[in-house]
Order: C-alpha cells, then structure tokens, then sequence
C-alpha cells in the first residue's frame, strides 16, 4: 500500500476534502490545481481550511507476511464516500481497513491509493457488481452497545422499522510452531470475524453471534410469526445472509 503525494490528491478533487495526516514531512500544497467548479470548489475550501499545507508519505508495510486480509473487502469497489457535512464526493475505489479503521482510496487509472480522513466520513456506498449484494452500504455504528465502537463503520444490511447492522472485526492468531503440542503454524494469520446486531424500534439493540432465522425471531419477538409465515412459505431460500434479509424486507418493509 503506498499513499500519494498532496499535489497527486489535490489534482482529485472531492477527494481531497477529506486527505488524512500521517504525515511524515510538510510542504506546501499547490491549491490552485484544484477544478474551479463542481466538487474542486468545495475540495479548494476544505484544502484551505482543512490541511492547510501539503503531505508526503511512505510505503505502508504494516501486513507484510501476514496471512488473510486486514479488509472488509479484499477487492477495490467504486464508491461514493459522504462526508460529515453531507458533501458526496466524486466515485472513488475505496478499501476499508478494519484492524486499523482507516480508509484507503485511490483513482481507477492508478495503482498508489491515499489515506482518508476518516473522521470527515460519514458513510460509504461500495458498489459489488459481482457479489451476492450488488449495493453495500456503510456508516458509523452510532448504535454501539459499547461507545469505544461508536466510530466504527458498520455494513447496513436491512433497514425498516427494525435496522440489521454487520460489524466486522478481525482477530490476529500468531504463529504456533515451538513445543511438543504447537499446530506447525508458522505464520500469523488475520481471521474475520462478524458480528450482527438488530436494532429494534424502541432504541434496544441486540448482538447476534451467528446469524440465523431463530436468532432473528430471539432478537426481535414481534416478527417471529411473521418471519415463520415467510420462512415456510419460501421454503426453497437458503438460510445465507442474503435469504435472512430478503425475509426481513418481507416482514419489515423500508419506509
């Protein structure tokens, strides 16, 4: 991973409203480049204000010879980031990092990505032309049964009455090759760990481990005939993510 240079994410636009530190050296940014209307304006004034000089940056190798990935999602998605003033900027591919909570960004044309400034995101639309949920959304978990989680990014995957949030989390499991019971594993591995929580009408949100159609009917009693009714009735869907929530827009329309 290597982030860009001020003057490469100054050229962006949008984009760079919301430019992270990490800083390792200050210059001054060339704030003229920027486009003189649409996104480039609003990018000039929050260069302006915001950054107030320019960055350099170094090669990141803080997962090198780890295995599994630090990612949400491995892939680069386009996406449409909103900031914490509800400014969209222009279509990024965008990466987010869950060990760190950073997001990383950079321009379809390029290889070298830039660091946002997470705290200036609001949320994050990925769009996965080829998985399962062609859409994915993404915003703060301001739910959070435990505040320290509250800047965290959750994935929205249903929302009505009831609102379904994905957390993602990854745990880090060292190597295990000394002694006479070690697994020969010889090298650290980052494993992901989800975690969904129902957020129900009356404020409550309740953390579900596995999710599963009981599990759903567990957190929220109210739908559970509902969710019975629909599950029979469709007995032919699977019992993956993307069946559950098909059954949750049934029960518990948007709007």
């Amino acid at each position: 991973m290597q982030y860009a240079t001020t003057q490469w994410a100054v050229r962006w636009g949008g984009v760079a409203a919301v430019l992270l530190g990490l800083a390792m050296q200050q210059s001054k940014a060339q704030v003229s480049q920027v486009p003189t209307s649409g996104s480039g304006v609003m990018a000039q004034e929050n260069i302006n204000s915001i950054v107030r000089g320019g960055q350099g940056y170094t090669v990141d190798t803080r997962y090198q010879g780890l295995v599994g990935s630090p990612y949400a999602i491995a892939r680069w998605l386009p996406a449409v980031v909103t900031t914490d003033h509800d400014v969209k900027l222009q279509p990024v591919l965008l990466k987010y990092d869950v060990v760190q909570q950073l997001l990383y960004a950079r321009q379809p044309a390029r290889t070298d990505s830039m660091l946002l400034n997470e705290n200036r995101v609001k949320s994050f639309v990925l769009t996965d032309a080829g998985g399962s949920i062609p859409e994915r959304r993404f915003r703060r978990f301001a739910e959070a049964p435990n505040p320290a989680q509250g800047r965290e990014f959750v994935e929205v995957l249903h929302e009505g009455k009831y609102t379904v949030l994905k957390q993602y989390q990854k745990k880090m499991e060292q190597a295990s090759y000394k002694g006479a019971y070690s697994q020969d594993k010889r090298y650290d591995e980052l494993v992901t760990k989800e975690t969904y929580y129902l957020c129900r009408p009356d404020g409550t949100v309740v953390p579900i481990t596995k999710l599963t159609l009981k599990a759903l009917q567990s957190a929220a009693p109210e739908l559970t005939s509902k969710l019975k009714s629909e599950a029979d009735r469709n007995r032919s869907m699977g019992k993956s993510e993307a069946d559950l929530m098909v059954l949750m827009r049934v029960v518990d329309p948007a709007g």
